[in-house]
């Protein structure tokens, strides 16, 4: 599909994707107290792996040579992916899902900073206030609105994880144009992922040895079929379709749905509370996307930035 002519589409996979991102972070705080998160996240993209071979091996071999020449690339995005998405379960062990939810509305402006630093992207007076209010606004959801904690920095060492997740994503995002154009989303995420779970199992191992192993149970399989499946396959396809269809910049304002379907679904099914330093929090991270991420439309015919 050309990207712009089916925005409807577009609009109804990105909102899936971001339900079905919120849903990770509710099953991954749900079973983290008998789930170890480096096993939930290895055996979810073993899975993953499992589903998206057979789209591969249907093209035969033709594909392996392009394969050795990017592995470069499919080795970095590999380390972001499937490291950021570990650090989100690590994070869900040790604080709440509606935390999580709320710090991942602020890698869009992230994004936005690290292209600046990096790629030397334009940094004008509109993004840089939206920086500021993407970090004025985690630093409410960390410290909780509270200024002793601020000040003797008290906080929630999974707030931070998470917020280092965040900037894996953002570098993820920053490195796609490295992606070989011969091969399609699906050859694309299958050559990530294999990538990225080869870096994880040292880790997977370690922690199997010296905290626990992944148990045999019917919610520890359940919880890795459903994000397998729902997130790191069908909600990783339907993004990437999302943005090749409308462009990355408007596309990345659906992440602000992230908290919303997260708190919902946290206070439903967790009985996590929605407190007023959430709100707040919630309030200028979103402002701060539409500052810094979100251009005008007349900046550019496909609303790109």
């Amino acid at each position: 599909m050309r990207r712009g002519k089916t925005p409807g589409l577009a609009y109804a996979a990105l909102t899936l994707t971001a339900f079905l991102l919120a849903c990770n972070h509710i099953i991954g705080r749900a079973v983290h107290g008998e789930v170890p998160p480096v096993g939930l996240s290895f055996w979810r993209w073993v899975v993953g792996i499992l589903v998206l071979l057979p789209f591969v091996l249907r093209h035969g071999s033709e594909r392996w040579a392009i394969y050795r020449r990017h592995w470069r690339a499919f080795a970095l995005l590999g380390f972001f992916m499937i490291g950021s998405t570990t650090l989100v379960l690590v994070a869900l062990s040790m604080t709440s899902a509606i935390n999580v939810s709320l710090i991942n509305a602020v890698q869009p402006t992230l994004t936005v900073l690290f292209a600046w630093l990096f790629l030397k992207e334009a940094l004008n007076t509109r993004r840089t206030i939206g920086i500021l209010c993407g970090v004025a606004g985690v630093a409410v959801m960390v410290s909780r609105a509270n200024l002793d904690l601020l000040t003797g920095l008290d906080f929630q060492s999974g707030d931070f994880v998470a917020l280092l997740a965040m900037c894996g994503f953002s570098g993820y995002a920053l490195n796609l144009h490295r992606l070989p154009r011969e091969l399609s989303g699906v050859e694309s995420l299958f050559a990530i992922t294999v990538a990225g779970t080869a870096m994880l199992m040292p880790f997977y191992l370690v922690e199997s040895i010296v905290l626990k192993p992944v148990p045999v149970s019917t919610s520890s399989i359940g919880a890795i079929l459903a994000l397998a499946l729902l997130v790191s396959v069908f909600g990783n396809l339907m993004w990437n379709a999302g943005n090749r269809m409308i462009g990355p910049a408007r596309a990345a304002i659906f992440i602000n749905l992230i908290p919303v379907f997260g708190a919902v679904l946290a206070t439903l099914f967790l009985d996590e509370r929605l407190y007023l330093y959430h709100l707040a929090g919630g309030a200028l991270v979103g402002l701060g996307l539409y500052l810094a991420a979100v251009t005008r439309r007349a900046a550019s015919p496909e609303g790109d930035a």
